[in-house]
């Protein structure tokens, strides 16, 4: 993927595989299909609607969609007229601070969120997207350099209260490519996912990373799948969908809420990755899922958990392909003295989901608090570096750096464990994977998590807290 901003990205797709379609499922079960083309079309359209309007470029702008088919013009739009898209949750509670925070920027919301941008504070611009699709003329794209900022993501995750995270063009882009190495996705995927686009892993995760390999995208609404999540198995059928995608409540809600004998009338066969992260991940969810899922052909490869953040993109580390992920149990009393034993199952200990190795490109270490590199097997801060490492968080001052500029750094008090370090990210007893600290010199970044966890270094994983 030759591309040089995040444009070029929908760019290449609309002209490499113009025919190539993103399938946007309603509530009513209806589907709309958009081609790349005409997605390109679109956003060019809004994006000349947004210069009608006045907004200059580089101008940060709130995304306030309640369905795909809007949100992805939106997006697109407001990149191509260089702006800086902020994707945000239809709420105004969290709308509101982030509005303030940014210097009452104009918020563009689609016709189902109107009703969201009129609870907000008065003098709030809105820009209403049926009136920017309505432009004539498409622009022709603002193109950015690689360092410039791309957009933003506001997120709480694991590194404490909502901040924006500053990605740029360059990062978004590494870790696109990471993300495609590490899960082999390509044109002939098929990707289902109901996951959020004002979420990291719903937006790069399922949409942005499919986009830059050409595959077929099936989007379901969020609200549509929490009330029957039945639905997400029905069209992954449906479509022969080969990549789906999941956080650890959605695998509880369909132990939950799915029959047996739904699933047992479902054909998974196809489905070839389904990535798991976002949140801790339960060992004993993980097993229950694992078994539910049986009679729909479900390969037992499939299921996947991963770990990734906002200040990250989103990767960080990725299991290899064809393993089959099973728990792995620590000693709980060994972990709360800072060192990471495996154990039998049961008894006093805490079982962790194995997240692997970090993606192709980035780098993980464990520290102390003085930032210095531990050993095998101990508890301490997570550290990433890589290519796909945010700037910073917009508007907030940077984070003192150690003289020996580290400046990268997943969230966490996790613990390092094997020959090449483990991390574990302790209290939500996050675990995941992290190589050798390499000899060629690097940037290093801390991001300080909301809560502890656990990751490992030769391989990575992850748990919910334990009370």
């Amino acid at each position: 993927m030759k591309t040089a901003s995040l444009f070029d990205v929908l760019l290449d797709a609309a002209r490499q595989a113009p025919d190539q379609v993103v399938v946007h499922v309603r509530g009513d079960g209806s589907e709309l299909v958009v081609t790349y083309r005409e997605l390109l079309d679109e956003s060019l359209r809004v994006a000349g609607g947004c210069r009608g309007a006045g907004v200059e470029p580089g101008t940060c702008v709130l995304l306030l969609a309640d369905r795909s088919e809007d949100f992805q013009p939106m997006f697109w739009g407001a990149l191509a007229a260089g702006l800086v898209p902020v994707p945000l949750a239809p709420d105004a509670r969290r709308v509101a601070p982030v509005w303030e925070h940014l210097g009452r920027p104009p918020v563009v919301v689609d016709a189902a969120c109107a009703g969201v941008a009129a609870e907000l504070p008065d003098g709030v611009r809105v820009l209403r997207l049926e009136t920017l699709r309505e432009c004539a003329e498409p622009v022709s794209p603002v193109m950015p350099g690689p360092d410039d900022l791309a957009f933003l993501q506001f997120s709480s995750g694991s590194t404490g209260s909502p901040k924006g995270v500053e990605l740029t063009h360059a990062a978004v882009l590494a870790n696109l490519g990471q993300m495609a190495a590490a899960s082999g996705l390509n044109e002939q995927d098929v990707v289902v996912s109901w996951m959020p686009y004002f979420h990291d892993m719903g937006l790069i995760g399922t949409h942005l990373a499919p986009l830059a390999v050409w595959a077929k995208q099936v989007k379901i609404g969020p609200l549509s799948f929490a009330k029957t999540p039945r639905l997400w198995f029905d069209v992954a059928a449906a479509h022969r969908g080969t990549v789906l995608s999941a956080a650890n409540f959605a695998l509880a809600l369909t132990v939950r809420r799915v029959p047996d004998e739904v699933l047992a009338a479902v054909d998974l066969s196809a489905v070839r990755l389904m990535l798991v992260g976002a949140e801790p991940i339960s060992a004993t969810v993980w097993q229950d899922f694992a078994a539910k899922m049986r009679p729909t052909g479900l390969d037992p490869r499939a299921a996947t958990p991963v770990y990734g953040l906002a200040e990250s993109t989103l990767a960080v580390t990725f299991p290899p392909l064809g393993e089959v992920a099973a728990p792995v149990a620590l000693d709980r009393a060994a972990l709360s003295r800072g060192r990471a034993v495996e154990g039998a199952p049961g008894g006093d200990t805490v079982e962790v989901m194995d997240v692997g190795v970090p993606v192709p490109g980035c780098a993980v270490r464990i520290t102390d608090a003085a930032g210095r590199p531990l050993g095998d097997r101990r508890v301490g801060h997570i550290e990433v570096a890589g290519p796909q490492i945010a700037r910073g968080y917009h508007r907030l001052p940077s984070r003192p750096r150690r003289p020996s500029r580290t400046a990268g750094c997943a969230p966490g008090t996790s613990a390092s464990c094997g020959t090449a370090g483990c991390v574990s990210v302790a209290g939500t007893r996050m675990s995941s994977s992290s190589t050798a600290v390499p000899s060629t010199p690097r940037t290093w970044r801390k991001w300080r998590p909301r809560r502890p966890g656990c990751l490992p270094a030769s391989r990575a994983w992850s748990a919910r807290p334990t009370r």
